[in-house]
């Protein structure tokens, strides 16, 4: 049996939203799906319930070493729920660079096109994939960079 719940946060205290993900990873939960909605970031998470009689032992959090970040690669699209951050510029104007938030790693799956040429595309747990769908017929279309 599953449970589900959800994590909303405003696209501009998206960061947050990683920590918060982070936290929830420890106590179980996974990533399903992450949506975003006007001003709005909406997770959405499930975990797997005990039918049983007994209490459930509180789980302890554990610290993320993930250093490079989640999904992190040279070349690949941002994936589902990545988010970045700018590091402040120094006075002599020079570009910012910018950092990955560790967050818990979405599992594979259909979600939304992040190129918005199909309605989904298939993320494999690391990269996206070519294989799009639109209205249920899918399609192999190479992801854009």
């Amino acid at each position: 049996m599953l449970e589900f719940t959800s994590l909303k946060v405003s696209a501009s205290e998206s960061a947050d939203l990683a920590t918060q993900l982070t936290s929830m990873s420890a106590q179980g939960w996974q990533v399903v799906n992450i949506v975003s909605a006007s001003d709005d970031v909406v997770a959405y998470l499930s975990r797997d319930v005990s039918v049983t009689a007994t209490v459930p032992t509180p789980v302890q959090p554990t610290p993320v070493s993930d250093n490079v970040g989640w999904a992190a690669t040279a070349d690949a699209p941002p994936s589902p729920g990545t988010f970045i951050s700018p590091t402040p510029s120094s006075a002599s104007g020079s570009i910012p660079v910018t950092t990955q938030s560790a967050v818990p790693s979405v599992p594979a799956d259909w979600y939304k096109d992040p190129a918005g040429r199909y309605e989904y595309r298939y993320w494999d747990g690391s990269k996206w994939t070519d294989n799009v769908s639109r209205a249920g017929v899918t399609y192999k279309d190479p992801p854009t960079k």
